[in-house]
């Protein structure tokens, strides 16, 4: 790429959370990725399955996740997305054995936060839920709120989503998101 002189990031940390960051910042407008984690960082316009034999791509938007019908996300945030997503496992925490997308969205509409839904499968007592389940959840939500990310404009690493002001990761949650 330097030979043919394209512009390119190595990410520092997790591909993922930098394609993020690019795509945040207005350098990259959508990406190409066989991964959905993409859209739980927080990206708009990802795109999969590309078959450049037939010429097709899936393209997923994050306006058009209201649409959905099975599991409609209509007027859901991202920090509910998130959760979803992390409640029915993903690259940083297995899900609850038998909590699936559709279970942990099921069971966040009626519960409406991870705390409370992780108290209601415990007192259903059907699922196992694992001991320290609620803070591996809180460490693994940060991973993909404040990875570390390299930002091509400031030439510095950067969070990818700025702390809130007065807080600070502690040292175990940089272990975790890159340090």
């Amino acid at each position: 790429m330097r030979a043919e002189g394209i512009p390119y990031v190595v990410a520092p940390y997790e591909a993922d959370a930098q394609l993020a960051y690019l795509e945040r910042i207005g350098i990259v407008d959508g990406i190409i990725t066989e991964d959905s984690d993409l859209l739980v960082f927080g990206c708009k316009n990802v795109y999969f399955k590309l078959n450049d034999v037939e010429g097709t791509v899936t393209a997923i938007s994050r306006d058009d996740f209201g649409k959905v019908t099975e599991c409609s996300l209509r007027g859901w945030t991202d920090a509910q997305f998130r959760a979803m997503a992390i409640l029915s496992g993903c690259d940083y925490l297995p899900s609850i054995s038998g909590v699936g997308l559709k279970t942990a969205w099921t069971f966040l509409r009626k519960h409406r936060t991870p705390e409370n839904v992780i108290r209601a499968l415990r007192l259903e007592g059907k699922k196992n839920v694992p001991q320290g389940y609620l803070e591996a959840f809180m460490v693994t939500e940060k991973v993909f709120l404040y990875q570390r990310v390299y930002d091509p404009l400031e030439e510095m690493l950067v969070n990818l989503t700025r702390l809130p002001p007065g807080e600070a990761l502690s040292q175990a949650d940089e272990a975790f998101i890159g340090e």
